[in-house]
């Protein structure tokens, strides 16, 4: 439970909402519906639609920001559409039959549904390892990030990117907004570090995670 201060600093949804059993969600707008698809070895793979009717992925701003992974490899597979992908600092265009995008651990990456796009677009993404690590991007930071996102909207709040940040900390991701970019990976480890647990965590009171999104070990 956060201080009275705390919440004075830093406003956040002080009801949240249970979405462990959920196996689809929507981001912050509506912009796009991550589907969780179990695969026969135990592993997870997500499926996003990126809605081409909603005017945030027309004008493609309906990705994450740019971000990078320490531990994990990322695979894209289009399966409709037109998905765009800057890799350090390189864009990339994928369509169906291209086949899987690789995005390496350490590289500074964002993608988006490309604007050029006449469709909706539709992608199969997973991150390797993708399970049985500590400290990744799984399922559980997908259900704390957008049930987070969605109850701080409800409440008619902005969403706390020192909240994100922590989220991300916990995920060994680090997050690269344009004014940090130029730093180098050691560099925004450090940043990052104090952001997320010196300031989110410590002072204003903030979580790694939520037992309302989160599926503990073998509870599922």
């Amino acid at each position: 439970m956060a201080w009275q201060w705390q919440l004075w600093l830093s406003p956040r949804p002080l009801h949240r909402t249970p979405n462990t059993k959920l196996k689809s969600f929507m981001s912050a707008g509506n912009m796009a519906r991550f589907d969780i698809l179990d695969e026969p070895d135990g592993s997870w793979t997500v499926q996003e639609t990126h809605f081409i009717d909603n005017p945030h992925v027309r004008a493609g701003r309906s990705g994450p920001p740019l971000h990078i992974h320490l531990k994990q490899d990322e695979y894209f597979e289009v399966e409709q559409g037109i998905l765009a992908a800057e890799i350090d600092g390189k864009e990339h265009k994928l369509t169906k039959g291209d086949g899987p995008l690789v995005i390496y651990r350490n590289s500074r990456h964002r993608f988006w549904s490309h604007p050029s796009s006449t469709e909706s677009l539709i992608f199969r993404g997973r991150a390797d390892p993708c399970k049985d690590e500590d400290n990744i991007l799984d399922l559980n930071f997908l259900r704390n990030l957008t049930g987070y996102i969605a109850d701080a909207l409800d409440a008619g709040l902005q969403p706390s990117g020192f909240q994100l940040i922590l989220f991300a900390h916990e995920a060994t991701t680090l997050m690269c907004p344009p004014f940090l970019n130029w730093m180098p990976i050691w560099l925004l480890k450090r940043v990052h570090f104090f952001l997320a647990v010196c300031v989110a965590e410590t002072i204003l009171g903030y979580k790694r995670s939520y037992p309302e999104y989160t599926i503990k070990p073998g509870s599922d």
